[in-house]
This record gives C-alpha cells, sequence and structure tokens, in this order.
C-alpha cells in the first residue's frame, strides 16, 4: 500500500527531550555515497500503479499493483529479467476487471505469492491469493471470513514466506456495518486457513505488513479508537498471535505500513503519525525492536513539519544497512522520499522524481547493489514509476 520536525536544540537539552519521549537516538553519519536510477516499468494502461516489489536476484524481481483501462480496473504484474520490466498475464476475478494487486513475495523463481483483494458484482470485496509455478499466475483459493455480501470487505495487503509450506497473508475483514477486524491468514503447504488474531481498536483495525521467518513473525498496521489511530504491532509466538506494545507519538493518527525481521532480537518497521485530523502534517516514523521492546529510532522529514512525510516500505539487508521508502509534500506535489540506515542513524538519499513528482509503496533487496522501490508519479500520480539501487 502507498501510505505515510524538526527544531534545533543544544545537545544536553535534546537529549533530555528524547530520554523523556522514549525514542532512541544514534550518533549522525554521512549517508552512503549512492545513485538511484529510475528504470521505466512496462505500464499498459491508461493509469497503472506498482505499490509492492521482490527481488531474488539482480537478473530476477517481480513487482505489483493495478491498472485502469477505461475506468476498469485490473491487477497488475511485472517481471525484471535483468534488462527490463514485462507485464506477466495474471487472473482478474473482479467484476469488471476490479481487482488490486497490494502484496507480492517470492520463495524461489519458481514459487512466488501475491495478495490483494477483487470486488464482485454484489459490492463486496472477496481476499485474493495468486501463486506463479515458474510459468504461470493462478489463482488460489482463500477465506473470507466478513462475509461476501453486499459491503462486506475481505482485502489482503501484504504477505511473505519463509519455506513452500508456511507463508503469511495480512489484512483487513470487515462485514458490511461492522468494525473492521484484524486478518491473518496461513500457508501449510496444501491450503490457505484464517488464524486468529488480535484487534485491539474499538473503531477499526487493520494490518498492512508481514514479516516471518521459521521461527518467528510479525504484523504491523494500525487500530482505531475514538477517533484516535494508534500503531499496531502483532508477534506470532510460534502458537498464538498476541498484540505487543508499540510507541505512538501521534496525538491522533500513527500507522505503521511496512515491518522486516534479521533476528530475534532485531527488527524494524516504518510508517508515519500526526497530531493532526485525518493525518495531516504527518511525520515519518521507525520503530526497531531490541529484542524486549520496541522503540522509536529519529527519522529526516525532509517536507518540514507543516507538511505530508510517511513511510511505506522497508529493504533490510543487514544491522548497518536499511531502506525505507515513501514520499513527502514539497508545496502541491509529492516527491519519492528514500532514507538510509547505516548502522547508527536515518539519512536522507536524493531520489528521482520521473515526471516531476512521485510516491513510493514497497522496497525490496537480495543484494547491496540490487535494491528496488516501485510507486506511482508523473501527472497527478497516475503512471507507475520504479527506482533501482546502486
Amino acid at each position: 500500500m502507498l501510505a505515510t520536525r524538526p527544531r534545533v536544540m543544544s545537545g544536553v537539552l535534546a537529549a533530555v527531550l528524547v530520554a523523556a519521549a522514549g525514542l532512541v537516538a544514534f550518533p549522525g553519519t554521512a549517508a552512503a555515497s549512492v545513485t538511484w536510477t529510475s528504470v521505466p516499468p512496462a505500464g499498459p494502461g491508461d493509469q497503472n500503479h506498482l505499490v509492492t516489489v521482490t527481488v531474488l536476484s539482480p537478473s530476477d524481481a517481480w513487482a505489483a499493483g493495478w491498472s485502469t483501462f477505461d475506468d476498469e480496473v485490473g491487477g497488475l504484474i511485472e517481471h525484471w529479467d535483468g534488462a527490463s520490466w514485462q507485464q506477466v498475464p495474471s487472473p482478474n476475478p473482479g467484476t469488471d476487471m476490479e481487482t488490486d494487486i497490494l502484496g507480492i513475495r517470492a520463495v524461489s523463481a519458481t514459487d512466488i505469492w501475491a495478495v490483494g483483494r477483487y470486488l464482485v458484482s454484489d459490492g463486496a470485496y472477496r481476499s485474493l491469493i495468486l501463486h506463479w509455478d515458474g510459468s504461470s499466475w493462478q489463482q488460489v483459493p482463500s477465506p473470507n471470513p466478513a462475509g461476501t455480501g453486499q459491503g462486506d470487505d475481505n482485502s489482503l495487503y501484504a504477505v511473505t514466506a519463509s519455506s513452500s509450506s508456511s507463508a503469511w497473508a495480512v489484512g483487513q475483514a470487515a462485514a458490511f456495518g461492522s468494525v473492521s477486524k484484524t486478518l491473518v491468514l496461513h500457508w501449510n503447504g496444501t491450503s490457505w486457513k484464517r488464524v486468529p488474531s488480535p484487534s485491539p481498536g474499538s473503531a477499526g483495525n487493520m494490518l498492512g505488513s508481514v514479516a516471518a521467518s521459521a521461527s518467528r513473525a510479525w504484523a504491523v498496521g494500525s487500530a482505531d479508537s475514538r477517533g484516535t489511530q494508534k500503531t499496531l504491532v502483532l508477534r506470532w509466538n510460534g502458537t498464538a498471535w498476541k498484540h505487543v506494545t508499540s510507541p505512538s507519538p501521534g496525538s491522533a493518527a500513527n500507522s505503521l505500513e511496512a515491518v522486516r525481521s534479521l533476528s530475534a532480537s532485531s527488527a524494524w518497521a516504518v510508517g508515519s503519525y500526526s497530531s493532526h485530523a485525518h493525518g495531516a502534517r504527518a511525520r515519518t516514523l521507525a520503530l526497531h525492536w531490541n529484542g524486549s521492546r520496541w522503540k522509536r529510532v529519529a527519522t529526516p522529514d525532509p517536507g518540514g513539519s507543516g507538511q505530508q512525510n510517511e513511510l511505506s516500505g522497508l529493504a533490510v539487508l543487514s544491522s548497518a544497512n536499511a531502506w525505507a521508502t515513501g514520499s513527502y509534500r514539497n508545496g502541491t506535489a509529492f516527491r519519492t522520499l528514500i532514507l538510509h540506515w547505516n548502522g547508527t542513524a536515518w539519512k536522507h538519499v536524493t531520489s528521482p522524481n520521473p515526471g516531476g513528482s512521485g510516491r513510493l509503496g514497497g522496497a525490496g533487496a537480495s543484494s547491496s547493489d540490487s535494491i528496488w522501490t516501485v510507486g506511482s508519479g508523473r501527472p497527478d500520480d497516475r503512471q507507475a514509476i520504479s527506482l533501482h539501487c546502486c
């Protein structure tokens, strides 16, 4: 999904305020010297949006989203072969092609999952799960716990897999007129099954990202209660999903859009927060898991405190090499936003804006010289963009 300060203070005062806020501060160091390049995607429709990407190698990457043809929306999947992006046919089960692909993750070149949702004639969104076997994309049956009647919503926003017999997909489920609940599905090698998950928000809950290994898993999103939206973090302990306390620095809106795990004692989650209604004037948000709790880590807001700043994607290669992607508003236009973690601090890195504007969604990497992020840009955010490093 496409999601989502600075004052100068003396060192002593800044340290006191940081400690009081529970914010983890690290000494500043120079950002890595890298170059991000714009690589045009296939872009088959009148409007094209890429929101998610997975990378297997420098010559094998997949990106997904949706395309619009004469107001009909269909899922869009593209493959990078080392030279160019090419569209790959995929099922569009939605009525009038109203299909969105919102998450993609590869286990291997012949085992890739993509998830999203599609709209049927009775006005219900049903969960969508697609699988690539090395030759074609096929739809796989998936649960719709909110029901399939008019106005029911079963949406999947992200997927991850640790093996051919273990994968997780997350999103939200809301029966018409009811509060949305977190939705977690698990693949056991044979079928997708719903797994119970906490929904602490009294007014709404959603999960936008999931990360997993053979022994652990994290899912993140947001929980809304009485008009205040807080960050939501769930942890799989091997037998059940449990709610884990996480910082919510904004008094009005807080949301986590991406999570990645390095080890049992190191994971990252990013998103945005705001103290204004409807997420206006949002600031970037990064949280780090140190093995015992989640702590906020300082991040730049290049748009300034009065503009929109948000993070939507993560690619984590090591404890000293991670990338966060998103967007910020520069006057009236959105600009692509890329931050780099060098082991001590998050730093803003220059990134292209094809056509003059851009908003980035997901990010993926197979190595330090094979990193991709995708999104949309150009006039009115109507055309897909992809950026490559390094």
